[in-house]
């Protein structure tokens, strides 16, 4: 719910003081009313405009010194417009004058972003497999998953560790090796063949 703060006496004797001059709201707001003085009479008086969209609990409201009361105004069902409401303290003596526009609920609500999209967008970010089954590299999963892949690639590392233990210099063969094997595992990947020669 809106609120505006209205301030009585803070500024001397009967003063009425608002840090807004316009206020928009929607459905209802509220208006506070902080005595910062002696013992205090308030009176609301709403246009005729703004009495057309709706309506102010009391009219008259009484402050003692050092307190502070709540007045509410209830607007009608899909309410639309302007208009004026004029604060009055001790009986007529000083005044100020506020300008209220009142919106439909939709109006405002029509602003902010749904729940479900924010949603839909977080799931798009951190997504980290699309929808065709590739990884965001544009590797496929389905051929990194290959029984045959997968076996190869756990059998020549096996090699490579016992040829490393046994004999060093075989070790390194073994990884030049390795280079191409992996020249060619990547071909298979990305559906590309290295060694197959250009047709003429």
């Amino acid at each position: 719910m809106r609120e505006l703060t209205v301030y009585l006496n803070r500024d001397g004797l009967n003063t009425v003081e608002t840090d807004e001059r316009t206020v928009r709201a929607s459905q209802s707001m509220a208006l506070l009313l902080e005595n910062h003085g002696k013992p205090t009479h308030i009176h609301f008086h709403p246009d005729d405009d703004l009495a057309a969209l709706g309506s102010i609990t009391e009219h008259h409201v009484f402050v003692p010194k050092g307190e502070w009361r709540r007045v509410e105004m209830q607007f009608m069902e899909a309410a639309a417009g302007t208009g004026r409401l004029e604060i009055t303290a001790g009986y007529g003596q000083e005044k100020t004058t506020i300008d209220v526009e009142a919106v439909p609920a939709e109006a405002t609500e029509s602003t902010e972003p749904s729940s479900e999209s924010t949603v839909q967008a977080d799931h798009e970010t951190d997504s980290e497999q699309s929808p065709d089954g590739t990884l965001p590299l544009g590797l496929d999963t389905e051929r990194l998953e290959n029984p045959i892949v997968l076996g190869a690639a756990g059998a020549f590392l096996l090699v490579v560790i016992l040829l490393a233990v046994v004999n060093p210099l075989a070790a390194i063969a073994s990884i030049v090796a390795a280079a191409i094997m992996a020249v060619g595992v990547g071909g298979y990947l990305a559906e590309w063949d290295p060694f197959e020669s250009d047709e003429t």
